[in-house]
């Protein structure tokens, strides 16, 4: 088993929605986890290839809305410290943007 790292941030154009009335969760091979916006969270997962992905749940209750999760290579990827984000609307799901930087703890 390996742990790797994950942020969930929102678009700068509906952040303050979601901020506001959302709370971030991150998906890792089925099994959902309530995360802080915009800090990094240390999952374990137990194989190379995870089902990962992300959402919200509106006033933290109710059905995970905009997530979609993939199966990520992280042996092909190198990293293990992903960034998730949605885009210019609220119902558009959240995908891996980039390979965050810095360690567990720091904010890009």
């Amino acid at each position: 088993m390996s742990t790797i790292s994950v942020r969930v941030s929102a678009h700068w154009s509906n952040g303050w929605f979601l901020r506001l009335f959302s709370r971030p969760y991150v998906v890792v091979e089925g099994k959902p986890r309530r995360v802080v916006w915009g800090e990094l969270t240390r999952v374990a997962v137990g194989s190379s290839s995870p089902a990962l992905g992300a959402g919200v749940r509106y006033f933290g209750r109710g059905p995970l809305l905009g997530c979609e999760p993939d199966p990520v290579d992280l042996v092909t990827v190198g990293e293990k410290t992903l960034e998730f984000r949605n885009g210019l609307l609220n119902h558009t799901p959240f995908r891996i943007v980039r390979l965050a930087s810095g360690s567990a703890g720091s904010r890009a």
